[in-house]
């Protein structure tokens, strides 16, 4: 058996740890969570709630405007935490147990997290196709509005979405093993299905869309 050195088990020790450190988690179904990747522009922007998006990103971004949420109706056990969060773009801020009235997709991402890169097309697609049937949501997490509105206008993405900048919705939701994570929730504001890590493809999409939620998207 070869015995380790003092030194040659510190080194080891210290490489486990900075492995942890770089990951960012696994989604509970085993697909791969957001890997950290440098946003830009520089994360060193001011992330608190009181903070302002540049006006020329939040009009290149063109985001729809947040949705109205009722105000005053009970919280549900088995629904969305009764947060209220601001809109990346226009609009009203959000009370995300207020969220009624029509199925939703609620899909929680950062654009530092290159699996949520990858799948925010899927949700613009179905959010464009759907109509009135169904309402798309995000929640840009743990982020700073500049990257945030810079990926969605490179990227043609024009729903809505909620700042999440203090990753309030961590616990309450969750989502603490890693993002991406989407939250099928229907308009009675109970969550039916909760999707770890990314959605593979529009197919997969339209399946869980119409399996949880009743809503029938055409390819």
């Amino acid at each position: 058996m070869t015995r380790r050195t003092p030194a040659a088990a510190r080194l080891a020790a210290a490489v486990a740890v900075a492995a942890l450190l770089t990951a960012c988690g696994a989604g509970a179904d085993g697909n791969g969570a957001g890997e950290r990747v440098t946003p830009t522009p520089s994360s060193t922007a001011d992330t608190s709630p009181a903070a302002s998006a540049p006006a020329d990103l939040v009009a290149a971004a063109d985001l729809a405007d947040c949705p109205a949420s009722d105000p005053k109706v009970a919280a549900r056990d088995d629904g969305l935490p009764d947060l209220t969060l601001p809109c990346l773009g226009d609009g009203p801020a959000v009370r995300l147990a207020g969220l009624r009235g029509t199925p939703t997709v609620v899909n929680v991402w950062a654009s530092w997290c290159g699996p949520c890169r990858e799948e925010l097309s899927l949700f613009a697609d179905v959010a464009g196709s759907s109509g009135t049937a169904l309402r798309v949501v995000g929640i840009d997490a743990t982020d700073d509005p500049p990257s945030a509105l810079s990926l969605l206008a490179d990227a043609g993405v024009h729903y809505p979405s909620v700042r999440d900048d203090a990753g309030s919705t961590k616990g309450p939701m969750g989502w603490g093993s890693g993002l991406p994570v989407t939250y099928f929730v229907d308009g009675d504001g109970r969550i039916a299905f909760v999707k770890h890590g990314a959605v593979a493809n529009a197919d997969e999409l339209r399946t869980l869309l119409a399996d949880h939620l009743g809503v029938a998207v055409p390819s």
